[in-house]
């Protein structure tokens, strides 16, 4: 840089350090310790050829998180991502520079949403993913927008373990939920029960994904263009005898676009189901006086699938894997370890086991 070179400065008028590098001037706050680590940052940037801006805004941050997120993950991750990182800068508000965030603001945002563990953990989660990549070089594929996450070891994260334990639908829930459904929600939430498909692929099944002849869906073409190629596995979806018959009926019904479709007959849009469910809960007179279960989700079907498979097959997690869609055993331990434990007799085989002898 050419010129005079830029020093950081405490401007008693204001009450703060600032500094003025190329011809830009900027107010770094009264925190010495952070004004230093800021003005370092914008020094770096400088030395790049970039015009980094201190008090950038949480909104632009999560919108240039969004585009990176667009371009290197999958649509479902991206979708994921920007509801959440909506619903909480609509919370912040527009004028939250990214450096003011703290924990306290998406506790509070969290707050007032019923949540399971692992729902929370994953909307703190996609928060400091966003902070986090942020704060990263772009040499390691980060947006280096920022000198530090202020949220990074802030956030008390509920502890990792069985998502699919705490999602389980009992019969009971399961059998009250059919019977104050809509026909629409009936035949979503048995088609789940039957399959342990994820929701998002289930609403975005068609007919020409139908292979009558094994008894499946084949529905690669769901997931292409995924860049998770560590994640990427062939996705089919096995289906029994009732999923055959009701899969039938609305393929004629829909022989084009997705054949899982709502009361008015359009397309369930991602969020839709679980709006549904919750409305069963809390808004509907005929049904938000009956008993529920904290927490009740839509994609619980699908941990109730796993669950109930494990608990009858436990020597079996090679099909689970597969009927699941898993590249690989790490999320059925993660979920479901506990029930593999409960049945020794899948491990008892070992037990003086020597391929050698």
């Amino acid at each position: 840089m050419a010129g005079r070179k830029p020093s950081l400065n405490f401007t008693n008028s204001l009450g703060q350090y600032t500094t003025t590098i190329e011809g830009a001037f900027h107010r770094l706050g009264t925190d010495k310790e952070a004004a230093e680590a800021q003005f370092k940052f914008l020094m770096r940037q400088a030395e790049k050829g970039f015009v980094a801006d201190p008090n950038i805004t949480f909104g632009a941050v999560a919108d240039e998180y969004l585009d990176f997120v667009e371009q290197a993950h999958c649509s479902d991750r991206f979708r994921h991502c920007k509801e959440r990182l909506q619903e909480f800068k609509d919370f912040v508000g527009d004028n939250t520079r990214a450096k003011d965030l703290r924990a306290r603001h998406v506790e509070q945002w969290l707050s007032a949403k019923t949540l399971t563990g692992g729902s929370e953990r994953l909307y703190k989660g996609i928060v400091l993913a966003c902070m986090n990549w942020a704060a990263r070089p772009k040499t390691q594929k980060g947006g280096e927008l920022l000198p530090e996450n202020p949220l990074r070891g802030q956030l008390r994260l509920p502890p990792t373990g069985s998502r699919g334990k705490e999602a389980v639908w009992t019969p009971e829930i399961f059998d009250q939920v059919i019977s104050a459904s809509s026909e629409a929600f009936r035949d979503l939430v048995r088609i789940l029960a039957w399959t342990g498909a994820r929701p998002s692929t289930v609403t975005r099944i068609e007919a020409r994904h139908y292979n009558k002849e094994q008894s499946r869906w084949d529905c690669e073409d769901l997931y292409s263009g995924r860049s998770a190629q560590v994640k990427y596995v062939r996705h089919v979806r096995f289906l029994n005898d009732e999923a055959r018959e009701m899969v039938e009926r609305l393929n004629a019904k829909h022989p084009e676009g997705p054949i899982f479709r709502n009361a008015y007959g359009e397309r369930w849009k991602p969020n839709a189901p679980q709006i549904y469910l919750t409305n069963l809960r809390v808004k509907f007179k005929h049904s938000k006086g009956l008993k529920w279960p904290k927490g009740l989700v839509v994609y619980g079907l699908r941990h109730t699938f796993a669950t109930s498979f494990l608990r009858k097959f436990p020597n079996e997690i090679e099909y689970l894997r597969v009927l699941l869609g898993h590249k690989n055993y790490k999320m059925i331990f993660s979920h479901y370890g506990h029930l593999i434990d409960e049945h020794a007799s899948a491990f008892k085989r070992l037990e003086g086991f020597n391929p050698f002898t």
